[in-house]
């Protein structure tokens, strides 16, 4: 089994693998995959309070346990195709890898606003992830960046939570559905601000603003806010297998709750593909159904 993805979906399934006793290679780039850029992290089961790093630590030291049966290759997935009956994976480095099977567990990137500021302040109010980071904003007013169907559950996850809430949406009406808005639309803790551009995002230690410019007239407004949740969707990291496998409309891998793909011993998992919540834990789950059905795939063959 070939594993693409060093992350939680990534790691448990080779964790799963190792333990029937199969040949495991996980290429993956970032040790422990996109949980490291989570701040704290209050909804793992079994951890109360932890964070990313301290996370990632953990699942990587458990996969060290099975070392026999694993072997780690650090670098990036350039291309996967399917000759036959094997998989031919190409790394950044030239190499070339075979396997029966697949699981492709890369995981999705956070779409970016592009603007001064928005790196610096990562997990330091900036985040990309309401259901993880909600929580953390009790009392604060913080900014919401995107009108569609994610920023609208952020909004409605943070009016128990926050303060005092700003919309931003780029046009001049939220496109979220109109069954969501419903719920915060006339709530005097929520201020909707359309025709916005944000341009930059401002701090000390951590933030402290944002500031946008209004597409109609050209002027420039801060808002002091400590907490920024950037919801402007995310994009699968499907490109090495986009001519492959079979993909959603979003670019998501098309599969069922048990990792099966459009392609006979390819499996994936995760947040790559169009699994309904991108959380850690669901990604875990997804990882071990992945590996249990690459496992019946191949005592099957």
């Amino acid at each position: 089994i070939l594993i693409v993805g060093y992350g939680p979906a990534g790691i448990t399934a080779a964790i799963y693998a190792a333990r029937k006793r199969l040949s495991v290679a996980l290429i993956g780039e970032l040790p422990g995959g996109e949980v490291r850029n989570s701040g704290d992290i209050e909804n793992w089961p079994g951890d109360q309070n932890t964070d990313g790093n301290t996370l990632a630590d953990k699942l990587i030291a458990h996969l060290n346990d099975h070392k026999e049966f694993v072997t780690i290759i650090q670098t990036k997935v350039l291309n996967i195709i399917k000759e036959d009956s094997v998989f031919l994976t190409t790394t950044e480095d030239g190499k070339t890898y075979t396997s029966t099977t697949v699981i492709y567990t890369a995981g999705r990137h956070p779409r970016m606003l592009n603007v001064p500021g928005e790196a610096e302040y990562k997990n330091l109010g900036v985040t990309y992830c309401a259901t993880c980071d909600a929580p953390l904003f009790s009392g604060k007013d913080v900014a919401v960046v995107g009108g569609g169907n994610t920023g609208a559950e952020a909004i409605i996850m943070l009016q128990k939570i926050a303060k005092k809430i700003y919309v931003l949406q780029d046009i001049d009406h939220l496109i979220a559905d109109e069954v969501l808005v419903a719920n915060f639309e006339k709530d005097p803790n929520v201020t909707i601000i359309t025709n916005t551009k944000t341009t930059r995002i401002t701090g000390d230690t951590l933030v402290t603003g944002l500031t946008y410019k209004d597409s109609t007239t050209g002027t420039e407004t801060t808002l002091a806010v400590q907490g920024i949740f950037v919801a402007i969707g995310a994009i699968p990291n499907t490109l090495p297998v986009k001519e492959l496998v079979k993909l959603d409309r979003m670019g998501a891998i098309e599969t069922d709750r048990y990792g099966v793909t459009s392609i006979p011993g390819f499996f994936a998992a995760g947040d790559v593909t169009n699994i309904r919540d991108a959380q850690i834990v669901v990604a875990a789950g997804h990882g071990c159904s992945a590996a249990l059905s690459a496992g019946d795939y191949l005592s099957r063959l």
